[in-house]
C-alpha cells in the first residue's frame, strides 16, 4: 500500500528539520544550539519543531540517526556479494575516506554523540546509540570476511570477528585524524593500509590473481 501524500508530506519536512539541526549541532555544538537558531536554519517557526519532537534532546538523537543513515548509505559498493570479499572491504573503506573528504562539516556532530555518551545526562540512550552504530559496522566487516573465507578467498584462520573491531577502529581513528587536520586525505591513507592488508588476508590460493 502506497504512502498517503499527507504522510509522505510530513516525513519531508521531518528529514528538512533533522537535517537543518544537524547542520546547527554540526556548526554550534549540542549545548550552545538553540531551538530558535534550528528554526531558522531550517526556515520555519520553532513551534513546528516541537510538532514533530519533544526537546531538543530528541531533535540531536534524530540528527545523529540521519547522518548513520548517510554515511551507511555510502557503502553500497560493500553490498555486492558478485564481488570479491577483498574488493568489498576495499569498497567499504574507500566510502568511508570520500564521505569524509566530501562531509568533512558533518564530523563534528560524531564529536558531539560521543560527548553526550559520556555525560551523566541522557548517557544511556547515546552510549546505547554508539554501541548500536559500532556493533552495525563490525557486522558488517565480519560477514564480508566469512563470506570470503567460504569461498576459499580469505585465509581460514581470521578471526572475522576480531578483525571487524579491528578494521572499525582503524578507519574510525583515522576518520578522526583527518578532521582534526585538513592537509591529510583519508583516500590514500586507507589504500595504504587495505593494500598490504588484504594481500596477507587472502588464501594462498588466491594472492597471485590479486
Amino acid at each position: 500500500m502506497a504512502p498517503k501524500r499527507g504522510d509522505a508530506d510530513k516525513e519531508l519536512k521531518r528529514e528538512r528539520l533533522v537535517t537543518a539541526a544537524a547542520q546547527v549541532f554540526a556548526a554550534r555544538g549540542y549545548r550552545n544550539a538553540t531551538m530558535d537558531e534550528i528554526a531558522q536554519a531550517a526556515g520555519t517557526a520553532k513551534g513546528t519543531l516541537y510538532l514533530y519532537f519533544k526537546d531538543k534532546e530528541a531533535l540531536f538523537y534524530a540528527a545523529f540517526e540521519w547522518l548513520t543513515a548517510q554515511t551507511l548509505g555510502h557503502y553500497s559498493g560493500a553490498d555486492n556479494e558478485e564481488a570479491s570479499a577483498s574488493a568489498r572491504l576495499y569498497a567499504l573503506a574507500e566510502a568511508a575516506a570520500r564521505f569524509m573528504a566530501e562531509n568533512r562539516e558533518w564530523f563534528p556532530l560524531t564529536l558531539e554523540v560521543w560527548a553526550a555518551g559520556g555525560s551523566t545526562q541522557s548517557r544511556e540512550r547515546f552510549a546505547t546509540a554508539l554501541r548500536e552504530m559500532y556493533a552495525q559496522y563490525r557486522a558488517v566487516i565480519a560477514a564480508i570476511i566469512r563470506t570470503g573465507q567460504n569461498r576459499g578467498e580469505l585465509r581460514a584462520d581470521l578471526d572475522a570477528d576480531a578483525l571487524g573491531a579491528v578494521l572499525t577502529g582503524a578507519m574510525d581513528g583515522l576518520l578522526l585524524q583527518c578532521w582534526f587536520d585538513a592537509s591529510l586525505d583519508p583516500l590514500p591513507l586507507l589504500q595504504g593500509l587495505f593494500d598490504p592488508l588484504l594481500r596477507g588476508m587472502q588464501a594462498d590460493n588466491h594472492r597471485d590473481k590479486s
